[in-house]
């Protein structure tokens, strides 16, 4: 492995959630609450986006200003990780109950492993309540 390749890390989904999904969310959050204006710099940090992207999207969704709701705009259009889970998730119909399928869909998992950890877990709708007992279950190598 080159000095230049991100080290892969084996752990569990939760894992892999809390420490790079969860942390963006929580800030967007708070852009979103906050009636600051954002500058595309800033923008561009939170979604692991290069300004020059974020400033493309600006210019083809004529956004002025990156408020409450041009965040979300963004959001739809953007490349990296965060804006495609957040597209899945609109496309999906960001349901209360997933399916087994949804979910998969929407974080990128396998669906089979997905499928035989929720009947390992006799868990046969997946909610925010007992999604971090299912994303524990689900093994998962990433780039740390």
């Amino acid at each position: 492995m080159s000095q230049f390749e991100p080290e892969k890390t084996a752990g569990n989904y939760l894992e892999y959630y809390i420490s790079h999904i969860k942390p963006v969310i929580n800030k967007l959050d708070i852009a979103i609450k906050c009636k600051s204006r954002l500058r595309n710099k800033d923008l561009a940090e939170m979604l692991n986006l290069s300004e020059k992207e974020v400033e493309q999207i600006r210019i083809s969704q004529n956004i002025k200003h990156i408020n409450q709701k041009s965040i979300m705009q963004i959001l739809e259009n953007g490349s990296s990780e965060i804006c495609r889970l957040f597209q899945r998730e609109i496309k999906a119909g960001s349901p209360f109950t997933y399916t087994i399928e949804q979910l998969a869909y929407i974080y990128g998992l396998d669906e089979k492993k997905l499928a035989a950890i929720c009947r390992l877990l006799s868990i046969t709708e997946i909610t925010w309540q007992n999604m971090p007992v299912v994303f524990e279950a689900m093994p998962y190598e990433y780039n740390s």
